[in-house]
């Protein structure tokens, strides 16, 4: 989940207000950015307390998967027009410096408080850790059927498996960006990376929906697959490839980051991750709303001043922090 405190890349902006798009290696900081963060973690928060209080709160992650594709393309593009390559092992390596010493601190303190009070429970925790260590929550929870269905479970590492979609995002994604960067070449760069993240996208829609299909198939495997959930991370990538154009003082803008932000509360208020349509179509539903909320939240009008406040960009700024 793009729960991290990613760097944000600047951009330079038109005298018409819209991103130039030969210089996306200059991006502004975008405070609506990190309060469309505030606003996917504390839903998700709400729905760990008690889901019955937002039963779609779980969707927030699916807004964090869309910023994450979208703020990692955007950086792998900048790198590529400033130096004219990518550097695989300095792209792993920034990821690892900010998420690692949390996680490594989470997993510690974790470990010690179970050995004191949960002693029972050390069998079971250790695969988990194991797991979360290597960022394979999500495959490890399918196949030992840990999945959010299972509430006895002593199983306090469960909601690591979105930060484990991410990282193999962040190890597969930039490979992907190398190859074809290599093969459209310079002058046809963003809308190459768009069209391989469109067909990702696609092709993780028609999957889930074949396999949603299946009553026999369990729920988990839709909803903690990587492959199932990649839609969110790849039209979050498309819109990082083509670059989003922000409206100056915008009409169009305030009217579409309504009817997305009404959208997304009455999906959060009403759907529940037992409903099997959900899987494909209705995820590509929610990705595609939070792209229309990115667009107006980096936009100058209503939305981007209200998820700019500083309560908010606060708590974006510390939402990895805050999800662990």
């Amino acid at each position: 989940m793009a729960v991290t405190n990613a760097f944000l890349p600047s951009t330079a902006v038109d005298h018409s207000g819209g991103f130039v798009r030969a210089h996306i290696s200059r991006v502004p900081y975008l405070p609506g950015l990190d309060g469309m963060r505030a606003i996917a973690v504390v839903a998700v928060m709400i729905y760990h307390a008690n889901n019955s209080w937002l039963p779609g709160g779980f969707l927030g992650v699916e807004m964090f998967f869309v910023i994450s594709g979208y703020l990692i393309t955007l950086l792998l593009i900048a790198e590529r027009e400033r130096t004219y390559r990518i550097s695989l092992v300095d792209f792993l390596l920034r990821r690892a410096r900010r998420l690692l010493p949390a996680l490594f601190l989470l997993l510690l303190l974790l470990t010690l408080w179970t050995a004191l009070f949960e002693r029972d429970a050390l069998g079971q925790l250790r695969g988990d850790v194991f797991a979360a260590f290597f960022y394979v929550s999500n495959w490890y929870q399918v196949w030992v059927g840990l999945g959010y269905t299972a509430t006895g479970d002593f199983a306090p590492l469960r909601h690591l498996w979105s930060l484990a979609v991410e990282e193999q995002f962040y190890l597969v994604w930039p490979i992907v960006l190398v190859v074809v960067l290599r093969v459209a070449g310079t002058q046809r760069v963003r809308s190459a990376v768009a069209g391989v993240a469109v067909a990702v996208a696609a092709g993780s829609v028609v999957l889930a929906t074949v396999l949603a299909s299946d009553e026999g198939q369990s729920l988990s495997r839709l909803y903690f697959g990587t492959d199932t959930r990649a839609a969110g991370l790849a039209v979050g990538a498309t819109a990082g490839a083509m670059g989003l154009r922000r409206a100056h003082r915008s009409r169009t803008a305030d009217i579409a980051g309504l009817v997305s932000v009404l959208g997304l509360v009455a999906f959060g208020v009403t759907l529940r991750g037992d409903e099997r349509w959900l899987y494909g179509p209705g995820f590509l539903m929610i990705a595609l709303l939070s792209i229309t909320a990115m667009w107006a939240a980096t936009s100058d009008g209503v939305l981007q001043h209200v998820l700019s406040n500083r309560m908010l960009v606060g708590i974006g700024r510390v939402s990895y922090g805050v999800y662990l």
